[in-house]
């Protein structure tokens, strides 16, 4: 019968193969679910679930949670190919880059979203709620032409980016991941969490290193309030101690 001499070794192995202090956590969770259910069809000894104790998780562990600018021109050069795959990546790695987009934004984009002859672009905001317009910076909108002209297939969809596979349908968050997740493993790009939320981060750190106000880097990235973006600037003190007026219409 399994006991909690048993789990603590199970945890140490883990531990020993380089699981996070968040992994170890999760687990734990999981395990205590699982012990309880056990309990009631008498599987394990009672109260093993009450036993299982999850390490402390610091809200700031220091580890870097977005990848450093030149790691960022890094990836956005890793999509440099014809293909339809390799240009809506292009197109997508850009959008999260620049403007520190969420997943669901981006995969909400819509054709009619785009102001060709104004040069702006409108998002749909996950969070806030309501409608926020952008300019489209130069590089960003070469790569959605590029795309819209050369990868995106024809259908009766009107969202921007597509399912490789037919039914062509707006994108989901699986693909979503690995335009980012899998290039930065490729390319060694080492983070707490890899995937396209450490390029919002990298965005709001760029944006910070450039002098941008957290006011301002805040409604930059559609958050509800400055308190949200504290954490962008817990992970650079120097950039914080030269915030000041900054305009963000020209940011690359």
């Amino acid at each position: 019968m399994v006991s909690l001499l048993d789990v603590d070794e199970f945890l140490a192995s883990k531990r020993q193969e380089g699981w996070s202090v968040r992994t170890i956590a999760s687990q734990c969770q999981a395990l205590r679910s699982f012990f309880r259910y056990a309990e009631i069809r008498g599987w394990c000894a009672p109260r093993l679930a009450l036993g299982i104790r999850s390490p402390r998780i610091p809200k700031y562990d220091g580890r870097p949670k977005a990848p450093t600018w030149a790691e960022v021109r890094r990836l956005l050069d890793s999509a440099s190919g014809p293909s339809p795959s390799e240009l809506r990546a292009k197109a997508i790695l850009l959008l999260f880059a620049i403007y520190g987009l969420r997943s669901s934004e981006v995969a909400g984009l819509q054709l009619s979203d785009f102001d060709w002859r104004n040069e702006t672009f409108s998002v749909r905001r996950a969070k806030r709620g309501g409608v926020q317009q952008y300019p489209i910076q130069y590089e960003v909108g070469e790569a959605i032409i590029q795309y819209l002209q050369k990868g995106r297939q024809r259908c009766s969809s009107r969202h921007v980016f597509l399912s490789k596979y037919p039914p062509h349908g707006r994108i989901g968050p699986g693909p979503m991941w690995q335009i980012v997740g899998k290039r930065m493993q490729k390319l060694g790009i080492e983070l707490e969490h890899v995937g396209p939320h450490s390029l919002r981060h990298a965005c709001a750190t760029r944006l910070l290193q450039k002098g941008a106000s957290l006011l301002e880097i805040a409604d930059f990235l559609g958050h509800r309030n400055i308190k949200s973006i504290g954490i962008y600037a817990k992970y650079d003190i120097r950039s914080l101690r030269k915030v000041a007026a900054f305009s963000l219409a020209g940011v690359r």
